[in-house]
């Protein structure tokens, strides 16, 4: 078991440093609280972004299915049309808790293994995770420090704490034995086209060049 991943951090990237802190200074404090109870399993979090050479598609899909869970860190163009990057993977998490919650894992009745984090915009997160999640909000958090803060740090401990019982109970289930991760793929884009096109409540574009109209 000690290949299997706690959890895959979901986010999206952008050039914007300031941006990337955040998110950086959130999964940090994660780590902190996972290594109390899960010492042994990694946070994936593609922190520099893969290298030159790496199968993008396959390499991220392999992660995800080694992870026991996913937390979803939002911001209003997590699900973003022209880079889908967010969107694949919260289908393929779908995919993968359908199947895993199926197999007869008691201990997770009426839970989920994706936690949806709202940083910025918790207006633009689909309806589809509203009603049928609970989702923690983290608006008010504006400087990389607040995610010390006693309450950021009692709701990111109950995160944590969450995560380990999923991980808990899809071990003692056997749900990760005999598991081929490597076969494991996204959905192609054409085939989430129509659902993002739904879901997807800003529109990105292209800054003009400076000096065009």
């Amino acid at each position: 078991m000690n290949d299997i991943n706690a959890c895959f951090v979901s986010y999206r990237h952008t050039k914007d440093r300031d941006a990337h802190g955040f998110v950086k200074a959130f999964v940090r404090q994660l780590k902190r609280q996972l290594m109390w109870l899960l010492p042994s399993a990694p946070i994936f979090f593609d922190e520099e972004g893969l290298k030159v050479g790496d199968s993008f598609n396959a390499e991220l899909a392999y992660q995800l299915c080694r992870s026991a869970s996913m937390v979803m860190f939002f911001s209003p163009l997590h699900f973003d049309l022209r880079h889908p990057y967010c969107a694949l993977e919260y289908r393929a998490m779908l995919r993968l808790e359908k199947q895993r919650l199926g197999a007869a894992v008691v201990d997770l009745r009426n839970k989920g293994l994706i936690f949806p984090v709202v940083f910025r915009g918790v207006e633009c997160l689909p309806s589809e995770i509203v009603s049928t999640r609970h989702y923690e909000n983290f608006n008010h958090v504006v400087c990389e420090s607040d995610f010390k803060k006693r309450d950021c740090q009692a709701r990111i401990k109950e995160l944590a704490n969450q995560i380990y019982l999923r991980y808990v109970a899809l071990n003692n289930a056997g749900v990760f034995e005999n598991m081929n991760c490597r076969q494991f793929s996204f959905e192609d884009e054409m085939e989430i086209s129509a659902w993002l096109t739904q879901v997807s409540q800003i529109r990105s574009f292209d800054m003009p060049l400076r000096g065009t109209p």
